[in-house]
């Protein structure tokens, strides 16, 4: 039918696809629309060209720490080495430290993020805990204990230990050595040795729960026996004996440290522990306005009180330093008086409270110089003298020579032109710029990391402002910047420049708790590069 629409057949696809080919010009995509797409794509395009960017800058930055990752240093790559051939050599530990398990540790103590030496441990862990299995099937009891100790310490699992000592025990035949140990804790209880060394009650219920893990009756004893122990506290702490106390409950809670006493332990130690720091809090408080008031002896002698219950006390450690370096400051104003004697005696003072003062050499020296100095000078003060040492000791500041060399110093100058007219304005003013000189100095020094003469420019400070009010502040900030030049060295391998700088940190805070930790890191690394 003419006026019935047909439908294509596959026949006339050919033509269709030629039609198709002819796109009448409204069917295609504008030509705006596609500007519109192209400039809706830049956003993205300049996004992932900044990313591209901040990411090869971080890479540029970091890439000193990621070489240290991905490439270790040659030292540490060698013990790696040797402690690997001692692991596949079936060397799990040796007493001359050679084992695979003192090497990998050396690893650790000069890098403790090594993902390599800390999964070495694991593997002389699994071997240790193989050796101890095998020895226990062929009868070789002591073999299979040492090789469980080595597992334990390098932190094998308990529960993968737990068969191997339990077949150990009952091939041993616990129940009469069990009852044994028992009655040797009693008798060592009655004898009055609760804990104190390996025949002590204490260390046989240890051996006898080693001998019977979880057995009820060893447990409950030895909970009694901790109580008991306990129950001292009181005593310690009428006695003031914090040091003891802390240490009895340490103790406790190392062996069981859920007790059932020991949070009342713990609580009235900390009581304890407060009403001395109050105590000693408002001694020093006193101890502080006795120094600010020039009562020297009677703040040294607080300061030692609190020293005598506190060793480690920072506060009173900085107090006796403080009135160290006040002495210091009169027997410098003695020297420049020509008060000779005066200024020996407040000399000896200051070196029996702090006797590592950097101060005190100084004062020393410019002792001997006035000394030298008295002999020479004319009986009355001279104004032309005066000036040339003025003059002398300005020229000295611009070349930085503060302190040194001795005789022909800013500050050698100064003393001398203090000496001959202490009063005069000239010499006050000349020594208010030397001490600003030295502050600038140091601080410049400091940004530059020049620390050795950053501290020569402290001492110069400390030598003509021993109160300087930032004195503290600058001694700690010196001590952490060599701190951190001995961490950096010590990474690199560089163990005695480490040392020099662990020495420097010390010179300025010795009482601070992170020299210990470095320089067990130090010893342990030159362990490891020594085998």
């Amino acid at each position: 039918m003419t006026g019935e629409r047909r439908e294509p057949t596959l026949g006339a696809l050919p033509d269709l696809l030629a039609d198709g080919a002819r796109v009448p010009p409204h069917a295609s995509q504008p030509e705006p629309r596609r500007a519109l797409q192209r400039r809706a794509r830049w956003p993205w395009v300049l996004a992932a060209i900044v990313i591209v960017l901040a990411l090869a800058g971080a890479l540029y930055i970091w890439r000193d720490a990621l070489g240290r990752r991905l490439l270790p240093p040659p030292q540490q790559a060698h013990t790696m080495q040797e402690a690997d051939a001692a692991l596949r050599a079936g060397r799990l530990t040796l007493p001359d430290g050679r084992g695979a398990r003192e090497l990998y540790q050396a690893v650790l103590a000069r890098d403790p993020d090594q993902f390599a030496a800390r999964e070495g441990l694991e593997h002389v862990g699994a071997a240790a805990l193989a050796q101890a299995q095998a020895a226990q099937r062929t009868n070789h009891p002591q073999e299979a204990h040492r090789a469980l100790e080595l597992a334990r310490d390098v932190g094998v699992p308990v529960a993968d230990l737990q068969p191997v000592e339990d077949a150990l025990r009952q091939r041993g035949g616990g129940v009469d050595q069990l009852t044994q140990l028992l009655a040797q804790a009693e008798a060592a209880e009655r004898a009055g040795h609760p804990d104190d060394g390996d025949g002590s009650a204490l260390a046989i219920y240890q051996r006898a729960l080693s001998a019977s893990p979880g057995n009820a009756v060893v447990l409950a004893r030895r909970q009694a026996l901790l109580a008991r122990m306990l129950a001292g506290i009181d005593g310690l702490l009428a006695q003031g004996d914090m040091a003891a106390t802390q240490k009895l409950v340490d103790r406790v809670a190392m062996v069981d440290p859920n007790h059932l006493d020991l949070p009342a332990a713990r609580a009235r130690l900390g009581e304890g522990i407060q009403r001395r720091q109050a105590a000693q809090s408002h001694a020093l408080d006193a101890a502080d306005a006795d120094l600010r008031a020039d009562r020297i002896d009677a703040a040294v002698a607080a300061y030692r009180k609190v020293l005598a219950e506190s060793p480690d006390n920072l506060r009173a450690h900085g107090g006796l330093r403080a009135a160290g370096e006040l002495l210091v400051a009169d027997a410098n104003r003695a020297a420049a008086d020509f008060d000779f004697e005066h200024a020996e005696a407040m000399l000896a003072q200051a070196r029996s409270l702090a006797p590592e003062l950097p101060a005190l050499r100084v004062a020393v020296q410019h002792l001997q110089q006035a000394r030298a100095h008295r002999a020479t000078l004319p009986t009355a003060a001279n104004r032309a003298t005066v000036d040339d040492l003025l003059a002398a000791a300005d020229h000295a500041i611009v070349r930085d020579e503060l302190v040194d060399p001795p005789g022909d110093s800013a500050f050698d100058k100064l003393r001398a032109a203090s000496a001959i007219a202490p009063g005069d304005p000239r010499v006050v003013a000349a020594t208010k710029r030397f001490a600003a000189t030295a502050v600038a100095c140091y601080r410049r020094e400091m940004t530059d990391n020049r620390l050795a003469r950053a501290e020569a420019c402290f001492d110069a400070l400390i030598a003509t402002q021993p109160s300087y009010p930032q004195l503290q502040s600058m001694r700690q900030a010196l001590a952490a910047r060599w701190l951190a030049v001995a961490d950096e060295r010590l990474g690199a391998g560089e163990y005695d420049n480490a040392q020099r700088a662990i020495t420097s940190a010390q010179r300025w805070t010795p009482n601070d708790p992170a020299i210990p930790a470095l320089l067990v890191r130090l010893q342990q690394a030159r362990a490891g590069s020594h085998r």
